[in-house]
């Protein structure tokens, strides 16, 4: 009699759970999309100011770039100057390489050699040859933007060592300052200027920086060694 009793209870069960399976073949599971991660090229993109290759024809050569490192034939650097500094004027805006005898044609400026030097000392090589073509003492400001598709910012002032460092997206005024080290040591300065598009703006702090402004590639950030 148990057995009578028991056999409808387990046939209910087994087919609930024959309905529940095919209840759940039927349900339809999405497919998760696949992520990739951005390449090198595509995360320069992002940086305001950039385009797609820093290239002056088909024969400009890829040539790996540290932005610590010594620029030298086939390095091809995106470039803006400006002239004066309370209303700056836009006197050049090119990509140009340096060609096998270290040299950077600026257009029909002239030259400028640096090859062989880093970065801030290219900087001020290719300043000198636009305040000589221009043969007045008007302050020159070189933008370096970018070397070799790298975006870059330049930092100078109250360091240990003026430095080019690679631009991020999202990257804070802080964060780029800490890439060198921060202030020299022991100094009580706390005020920052930030030059872009020749124009430059002075900061009390660079918390006050990090609050109004967001860095893109051609930045220069100066921390005042004196405020």
């Amino acid at each position: 009699m148990t057995r009578a009793l028991l056999a409808p209870l387990v046939f209910a069960t087994a087919l609930c759970a024959l309905c529940s399976c095919s209840l759940i073949q039927k349900i339809p599971v999405p497919k998760l999309p696949k992520i990739s991660l951005p390449s090198r090229n595509t995360v320069a993109k992002l940086v305001p100011g950039m385009s797609e290759k820093d290239k002056m024809d088909a024969e400009d050569p890829d040539v790996p770039f540290n932005s610590r490192g010594t620029l030298g034939y086939g390095h091809t650097l995106r470039i803006e100057v400006y002239e004066g500094s309370r209303s700056p004027s836009r006197i050049y805006r090119g990509i140009t390489m340096v060609n096998t005898e270290g040299l950077l044609p600026l257009a029909d400026v002239g030259t400028a050699r640096v090859g062989g030097q880093l970065l801030p000392k290219a900087a001020d090589s290719i300043a000198a040859v636009f305040r000589v073509a221009g043969r007045n003492t008007r302050p020159i400001t070189v933008q370096i933007i970018s070397v070799e598709n790298t975006p870059v910012i330049f930092i100078n002032g109250d360091v240990s060592e003026a430095a080019f460092i690679p631009a991020f997206d999202d990257m804070t005024v802080q964060q780029a300052v800490n890439v060198i080290g921060g202030r020299k040591p022991g100094s009580t300065s706390r005020g920052v200027y930030i030059s872009r598009q020749g124009l430059r703006q002075f900061f009390t702090s660079l918390e006050a920086a990090n609050d109004k402004w967001t860095p893109q590639a051609g930045d220069i950030i100066t921390l005042s060694p004196d405020i």
